[in-house]
């Protein structure tokens, strides 16, 4: 299930504190506009000094719904998921791939499977495999998000920390921004955090080195960091 921060009119918010649970991870952020207030940076950092973001495109399943080669469905029992109203998953670079509900399921990059009555769901684009879900009502053809909705589903910064994307959920706030939201859920350093109306996710791709800023939740104090690869999703040929 989708949330909607405080602030924010569209469908453009993601990752959930399910997603610790299903995945094994934590979320991550948005990129902010020009009025938003400048995070915490270290004395004499700048972009120049870390290299380009490396974006990364993972093709788990075909447009028949078959698995692509390499990887593997795990069928998964006592689940069920609904792709309706039909929503583009935000790390999806082709059409036709969605993200569904419940948010308890992280279903957030999901493909019709040629399983009838079932979906293929990538949760973890670093795993050589997809979830094979009950599917409840219609998978219907969807188009690639806008621009600005787009985000990875999972980030890796330059110290290691994982960033998943949330899907839905209950969070915190920040003390000094009350009107922001967590967007992506981090093994470290808290969560990352999007003024309202950000595009990315709080993601900014303003430079060939992408950053998202970062705090604990109830904290004050919002960290600039850099992502060394961002993972999206694509449908694979075949």
């Amino acid at each position: 299930m989708r949330i909607v921060p405080l602030g924010l009119t569209t469908a453009a918010t993601a990752a959930a504190a399910a997603a610790v649970a299903v995945v094994g991870a934590v979320p991550g952020a948005i990129a902010g506009t020009a009025a938003t207030p400048a995070a915490t940076r270290p004395a004499g950092v700048t972009h120049a000094s870390y290299r380009s973001t490396a974006r990364i495109v993972i093709r788990p399943v075909t447009a028949a719904g078959h698995t692509a080669s390499g990887f593997r469905a795990r069928r998964q029992r006592g689940m069920s998921v609904s792709c309706t109203p039909a929503e583009p998953s935000p790390g999806a670079v082709s059409r036709n791939i969605e993200e569904c509900s419940p948010s308890a399921a992280y279903a957030i990059a999901c493909w019709k499977s040629v399983t009838p009555h079932r979906t293929l769901c990538l949760r973890d684009p670093r795993r050589k495999a997809v979830d094979s879900l009950r599917l409840s009502g219609r998978f219907a053809p969807t188009r690639v998000a806008r621009r600005r909705d787009r985000a990875p589903l999972l980030m890796v910064l330059t110290d290691g920390t994982r960033c998943f994307i949330r899907d839905g959920g209950a969070w915190g706030t920040l003390k000094s921004r009350p009107h922001w939201y967590g967007s992506y859920s981090c093994s470290r350093h808290g969560v990352v955090w999007a003024p309202p109306r950000a595009s990315h996710y709080g993601v900014d791709e303003s430079h060939p080195s992408w950053t998202v800023r970062t705090a604990p939740f109830n904290g004050r104090r919002l960290v600039t960091r850099h992502i060394r690869r961002a993972y999206f999703v694509g449908t694979a040929k075949g």
